[in-house]
């Protein structure tokens, strides 16, 4: 499972938004959409002032980035912390709190040069040796961060001066610099020692604004950082995340004006949301997300031991009806690897379990010894929809080979124990491509993986794994991630269903705002308010 979101990128200019909202039954992000624009009143410059208020389901669970991996607090964690490099609108590698990097030709060595004077928010100026003591943090076995993994080439760490830091990896890791904008932030090794490494209420971070107050269940608002280290910058006063239980209500909070930015995720939404984007009561932005939809199993328990029968199960259900009937025909049925991430996916017409077949699920259930089906439960977030009625509909489809899958809805609390603790027989949920193939693939495939809750391993998939991330041509990359897509579909550690589209809703007021696929929410540190047209 994948709770820390990644969205497509879309470039904003500081005046103007896209808004591109899908027509019902679209099966690409390519087909059945209709485009329009919505202007946005420019002021004649950036000014400083104001709250924007953002709408969010749930609460944040934990303030420590390095040991997120929920929906909501990744988020405002976006806007508390900063990494030695970050992710542009496009997916391009830019400077954040390193200005300038070097990488050896042998692609074993990076030289981070740092910016000079950036601060914590409780004081302290951030030097190399602190970036030292983050990395070893996050790759620290005693902190069992579920991005480790992605850490795992790294050899060595070590400031050159205060200014500059190397690291050392033992082999070629293409997506190195993709991995450290997505998982790796900068702490206060005083301040984490401090609270005995206890972050899940406190921060200490460099970013854009700082912790004022968290209200459990309620709210969680952010004051700007007057030392932050890019001038002038951020514009607004005040941030607030104001808990807002249902999507119903969220939209009731934007038509009233309380709220000036939220996501939604349930397709049941986009009818509406298009309706308030032509009246311009808000502006917003749909694309194909880098996530998907996925019935993942636990491979040490019971029949879903045997790869066979996880084949089976992917033969028996029928995924375009899952989209048409779940998600309203919102999205695309996809593999591994969705279309957002063109460059890398391979089409689902590869796959032949994804074309239904009952005879075929029932002749491998009978070759695996379970000649008339078995019995599993299905763990389902109850405040995620989709994933609760994909669930359902799951279940009911396969009453056709014989198997009685049961649905047990869990709260978001005990899904997530559950999950860290791999204490379910199967679960629905998204998992995400991130913006390279490695990120998508390696934590939650290899053996042992941190993120790797199927507890799945196969020796071919490890080798391709390990293959991708040493190989440095892009041709060479992708033909072995094309083989790991079709190898991991009929390994079905997890069966992929659809990715649905992400749309997220702005103000009209609110401007200078960037979307950026990796961290949405960072945008808001260049964003003001004014008057809208």
């Amino acid at each position: 499972m994948k709770t820390r979101k990644n969205w497509f990128a879309f470039a904003g200019a500081a005046t103007l938004l896209s808004v591109s909202l899908a027509g019902c039954g679209a099966t690409s992000a390519a087909a059945g959409i209709s485009s329009y624009s919505s202007r946005v009143a420019a002021s004649s410059k950036p000014h400083r002032g104001g709250t924007v208020t953002i709408a969010q389901v749930g609460d944040a669970i934990t303030l420590d980035p390095m040991l997120t991996t929920d929906e909501y607090s990744a988020p405002v964690e976006q806007l508390l912390y900063n990494s030695l490099v970050k992710l542009g609108p496009k997916g391009q590698i830019e400077p954040d709190l390193a200005s300038s990097w070097n990488i050896s030709s042998n692609g074993l060595v990076y030289t981070f040069h740092l910016r000079s004077g950036v601060t914590f928010h409780h004081g302290g100026t951030m030097t190399a040796q602190d970036v030292v003591y983050s990395f070893n943090r996050i790759m620290s076995p005693k902190l069992a961060s579920p991005w480790a993994s992605f850490f795992s080439s790294i050899k060595s760490v070590s400031a050159l001066n205060n200014s500059t830091v190397q690291v050392t990896l033992s082999t070629p890791n293409s997506p190195f610099l993709t991995v450290v904008a997505s998982f790796f932030v900068v702490m206060n090794p005083s301040f984490v020692n401090a609270n005995k490494g206890n972050l899940q209420r406190v921060e200490d971070g460099t970013g854009p604004f700082i912790l004022q107050k968290w209200i459990p269940n309620q709210s969680i608002t952010l004051v700007r950082n007057p030392h932050y280290f890019i001038k002038g910058e951020p514009y607004l006063n005040k941030v607030v995340f104001q808990i807002i239980p249902s999507s119903t209500s969220e939209i009731a909070a934007f038509q009233s004006g309380r709220v000036q930015f939220a996501e939604f995720i349930n397709p049941a939404d986009y009818a509406k949301l298009d309706t308030m984007a032509r009246a311009h009561i808000i502006v917003a932005q749909k694309e194909i997300s880098t996530d998907y939809h996925m019935l993942g199993f636990n491979t040490k328990w019971g029949p879903f031991k045997n790869p066979k029968v996880r084949l089976a199960l992917s033969y028996a259900i029928n995924r375009q009806q899952m989209l048409n009937q779940v998600g309203f025909g919102q999205g695309a049925v996809t593999g591994l690897i969705t279309e957002a991430l063109k460059n890398w996916a391979i089409p689902t017409k590869d796959y032949p379990s994804y074309k239904t077949n009952i005879a075929k699920a029932k002749k491998l259930l009978k070759e695996a010894g379970y000649p008339h089906g078995f019995s599993f439960k299905i763990m389902a977030p109850s405040s995620f929809p989709v994933d609760e009625s994909n669930a359902v509909v799951i279940a009911q489809q396969l009453k056709a080979i014989g198997v009685k899958a049961t649905v047990v809805p869990t709260e978001w609390g005990t899904y997530l124990n559950n999950w860290v603790k791999r204490s379910f027989e199967s679960f629905t949920g998204e998992n995400g491509d991130w913006t390279d193939p490695d990120l998508a693939m390696y934590a939650a495939l290899h053996t042992g993986g941190s993120t790797n809750a199927f507890q799945f391993s196969n020796p071919e998939v490890d080798k391709l794994l390990q293959q991708g991330r040493t190989e440095l041509s892009y041709k060479q990359r992708y033909q072995t991630y094309a083989k790991l897509q079709k190898l991991a579909v009929s390994q079905a550690p997890m069966l992929y269903l659809f990715a649905s589209y992400n749309t997220f809703a702005l103000s009209p007021s609110l401007h200078g705002y960037t979307y950026v696929a990796a961290s949405p929410f960072a945008g808001l540190q260049s964003a003001w308010l004014g008057k809208s047209k």
